[in-house]
């Protein structure tokens, strides 16, 4: 088997383990479960309430934790964390918990307006058979049909068996255990505008999919989110999906560069890109890739440097000059996902000195009007010379500091007032030494989301 394949197969199987896990509580025959799946492509991290009592919550494309209750009724809310730390309440339901079944509430659509749905979800099926049913989320208007194949996996002899509209009621329906391939068509169409990898589904389980914009590289793809009862979704992609690559060159002593991606007999240069400048994204299939980087005349200045891309990925390679050994590069994963309420930040740290002391790391705080470098609620610890590391912020305005520990005194290394992280999306922001600023220093803030929504 193809290890790409494998790798879904295996990860596909592992979810279907965990179906027996009751996430924090046990079960009994005269119990259910409650979880809460968050479709909103653009929420923050929602957080599931029972009866007045926080219990898990979930970013998009993810469930809670799914939590066993007595068969009967409860105050069930759903809520989020603003800037002001204080908790806002999206929805309330009252729900009834029913024997051996899962409520499972789908939250959808703008988060503005979100629309919340319970689908009853029985948490077995019969020995040698699995249930599995579909909810299509994509948006008014998107309509599929869905075919599954098995044995030979070939579109050609896959079987229709459902034809999700969007927020259509959920139907389940019982299939032998076994490996499956799933094809998805426009409504009516036999064009196969999504195939996913061979994928093993277990018996004796039930089986939610999830039909949701991909929010990737491919501009109106779509993701099938695969929700089981356990406490993680398994996400299958588009086998003919893409990936996408693109550069940035941080060393000042080359204001141009351009940057060739290789595999083969396969070959990509980009334009001459200038310094601190991100390249135009070149799009390739998945697939593992050697670098270069190039002068303006062509000559090689680092070569050979290893690039994975995974299906529906961007990564962005970002070449910086290590005091040490030279020209370098590392690779960041970039969030396109069209983020409103907060916003994934992938700080890189390429500052290795400071008045001739060797930086190992460096501490970043994002501070909003009124707040202390020491009240900061978005604090980056420690951040290593030549590494990366991810931080939420809310959608705010910020002031942004780095500061280097010296001898017991916190040093100021640079700040910048009013960095806006308003937009829909997320951002990389890059730490780098620059001769021409009076601190020495600067930073690069880029945005990152998805075409879909520009």
């Amino acid at each position: 088997m193809h290890s790409s394949l494998l790798k879904t197969v295996l990860v596909t199987t592992l979810a279907a383990t965990l179906a027996a896990c009751s996430g924090d509580d046990s079960s009994s025959s005269s119990s259910g479960y409650i979880q809460l799946y968050n479709g909103s492509y653009n929420s923050p991290y929602t957080r599931l309430f029972v009866d007045e009592t926080e219990r898990s919550g979930t970013y998009f494309g993810d469930v809670t934790t799914r939590h066993n209750y007595s068969s009967t009724s409860y105050d069930v809310s759903f809520e989020y964390v603003d800037a002001n730390d204080s908790y806002i309440t999206i929805q309330e339901e009252s729900v009834s918990i029913k024997d051996d079944q899962t409520q499972l509430w789908v939250m959808s659509g703008d988060f503005s307006e979100p629309n919340f749905t319970e689908l009853a979800v029985p948490t077995s099926s019969d020995e040698d058979e699995f249930n599995l049913g579909w909810f299509n989320i994509s948006g008014e208007g998107s309509n599929y049909d869905v075919y599954i194949a098995t044995e030979d996996g070939l579109f050609d002899t896959a079987e229709l068996i459902a034809s999700p509209t969007y927020l259509n009621e959920l139907s389940l329906q019982a299939f032998e255990e076994g490996y499956y391939t799933i094809y998805i068509t426009q409504s009516g169409s036999t064009d196969v505008i999504f195939e996913s990898a061979t994928v093993y589904f277990n018996d004796e389980s039930s089986y939610v999919v999830m039909i949701r914009p991909s929010y990737a590289t491919e501009e109106e793809g779509i993701t099938l989110d695969i929700v089981t009862s356990s406490n993680s979704v398994t996400s299958l992609k588009h086998q003919s999906a893409q990936g996408q690559l693109r550069f940035i060159n941080t060393i000042d002593d080359y204001p141009q560069a351009s940057f060739t991606v290789t595999r083969g007999d396969e070959s990509h240069v980009t334009e001459l890109t200038q310094n601190d400048t991100f390249s135009d994204y070149i799009e390739l299939n998945p697939n593992s890739f050697s670098i270069a980087m190039m002068d303006n005349e062509g000559t090689s200045i680092v070569d050979n440097y290893l690039l994975t891309l995974e299906r529906e990925q961007s990564n962005v390679g970002i070449f910086y000059n290590d005091k040490d050994y030279g020209p370098h590069m590392l690779t960041v994963v970039e969030s396109l996902t069209p983020s409103s309420y907060n916003h994934n930040v992938t700080v890189v740290n390429l500052l290795d000195t400071y008045a001739g002391q060797d930086i190992t790391d460096v501490d970043i705080a994002f501070t909003l009007d009124g707040e202390t470098v020491d009240d900061a609620s978005n604090y980056i610890d420690s951040l290593d010379k030549y590494d990366q590391e991810d931080e939420v912020v809310d959608n705010e305005v910020y002031t942004t500091y780095v500061l280097y520990e010296d001898n017991g005194q916190q040093i100021v290394l640079m700040q910048q007032g009013d960095m806006d992280f308003t937009q829909e999306g997320n951002y990389i922001l890059i730490l780098e030494h620059d001769e021409t600023s009076s601190t020495g220093f600067k930073m690069t803030l880029e945005r990152t989301v998805t075409d879909s929504v520009e």
